[in-house]
């Protein structure tokens, strides 16, 4: 059963909640697609904290409902039970992008993760998103935990919400089930530690990674991409007000990192920093 909204719509109502409504979650730096201004407008760089950058791909379910779906009827899934959910993993053979996410957890541990909702229709998605509970009713998987596709067949991944494990199928293996409550735990601890970097150099750190894991042709763009984004900025004004140089070169890294991460590697890219 199709849930109703789409997954551009999960991912856009699970960024601007995890940043404007949750009480818990870190501060942090939302990019979307067309709302470039919202470097300026709607978030806070704290340059002199530190920051820590967070990968998600987001995957929309379909609502399992009937009992002769393969994890149900084969008894293959041990404490799954009707109602449940399903997402599909990149075929191996139409896209790198599982492949890149194990690498990208390889740089960045426990910061890189699949994101799917635990919102069986419409209604509860609005629910949730008027309460700002998106990325709270959101279940993660590790890809790392996941590991390599060993084929090029279809492959899922089968979860209900309460559950702490999934299962990883087609050959159903039980995976953990992430919750971003026990994210925002890490990532409170992630800030403690000496060796986390500022924002400012948060940022031009994940520019280059970015970069270097970006095919040719956005390598190439790097320069084009940069360009509109520093136009989009607003100037310093006559009284000093506006952008200063040091917070305008660190945003501009972020949405440089952000907006190729988004549409070469299908990557969004968030910034967290502590309260």
């Amino acid at each position: 059963m199709k849930v109703g909204y789409t997954e551009f719509s999960f991912g856009y109502a699970f960024t601007e909640n995890l940043i404007r409504g949750s009480a818990t979650a870190p501060t942090g730096a939302p990019v979307f697609p067309n709302l470039v201004q919202e470097a300026t407008l709607g978030y806070d760089v704290q340059i002199g904290f530190p920051a820590v950058p967070l990968f998600f791909q987001y995957k929309l379910p379909e609502l399992m409902t009937r009992a002769s779906a393969f994890e149900i009827a084969g008894g293959l899934c041990p404490g799954l039970t009707l109602e449940f959910f399903r997402i599909a993993l990149m075929r191996r053979d139409v896209s790198d992008q599982h492949r890149l996410l194990i690498d990208w957890e390889g740089r960045y541990p426990g910061q890189v993760f699949y994101a799917a909702p635990c919102l069986r229709d419409c209604a509860a998605f609005n629910s949730a998103y008027n309460t700002a509970s998106v990325a709270s009713r959101s279940i993660l998987f590790s890809p790392a935990q996941i590991g390599p596709l060993p084929d090029d067949k279809v492959h899922t991944i089968a979860y209900k919400p309460g559950l702490s494990y999934g299962y990883f199928c087609s050959e159903p293996r039980q995976i953990e089930a992430v919750t971003f409550e026990s994210v925002t735990r890490n990532l409170s601890r992630k800030f403690k530690n000496k060796n986390v970097r500022d924002f400012r150099a948060t940022a031009q750190e994940v520019r280059q990674a970015v970069l270097e894991a970006a095919s040719p042709v956005w390598r190439q763009t790097e320069d084009a991409v940069a360009g509109r984004v520093r136009q989009a900025l607003p100037p310093v004004a006559a009284d000093g007000s506006g952008l200063q140089p040091d917070r305008e070169q660190a945003i501009l890294d972020v949405l440089v990192a952000r907006e190729i991460a988004r549409i070469d590697m299908g990557i969004d890219l968030v910034i967290a920093q502590p309260r």
